[in-house]
């Protein structure tokens, strides 16, 4: 089963439903222990978890703890099944709103010319981590 498809299930709703509210391409994350936390868009642009009670869009802000890339996420409201089942053009708002917020803190490498989250930029250069080891010698 996809990922989509396993989020669309803790939704209760069709996966078809899902993506017309809040999009495709969601992929199971770690999270904090008791939660399951799903992220979409390359980088990730918008997180969806859920706690056992409910459902939370959030902002995913990936940070690095040592080599460990963590996962964190800022609230951005909590919605339920019945907002994806009739509130869609709402909640697809909210969550295209989430991804704007989230993608202002994008970086174009000037090397390779990919766009990066911040958590893969090397340093005010805006070097990727990628071209930094590659063409700096940095070691991550």
């Amino acid at each position: 089963m996809s990922d989509t498809a396993e989020l669309a299930t803790l939704v209760g709703v069709a996966t078809d439903v899902l993506v017309r509210a809040l999009g495709d391409g969601w992929a199971e994350v770690p999270g904090p222990e008791h939660e399951r936390w799903f992220v979409s868009g390359e980088p990730a642009q918008v997180a969806v978890g859920w706690d056992g009670f409910g459902f939370t869009l959030a902002r995913p802000e990936p940070r690095w703890a040592g080599n460990d890339l963590v996962w964190e996420f800022v609230a951005d409201r909590r919605f339920s099944s019945d907002e994806v089942l009739y509130e869609r053009a709402e909640l697809a708002e909210a969550a295209e709103e989430v991804a704007r917020r989230r993608r202002r803190t994008f970086r174009w490498c000037p090397v390779c010319r990919r766009v990066n989250g911040r958590e893969h930029v090397h340093d005010n250069t805006g070097l990727c981590t990628g071209c930094a080891a590659e063409h700096l010698g940095v070691r991550y």
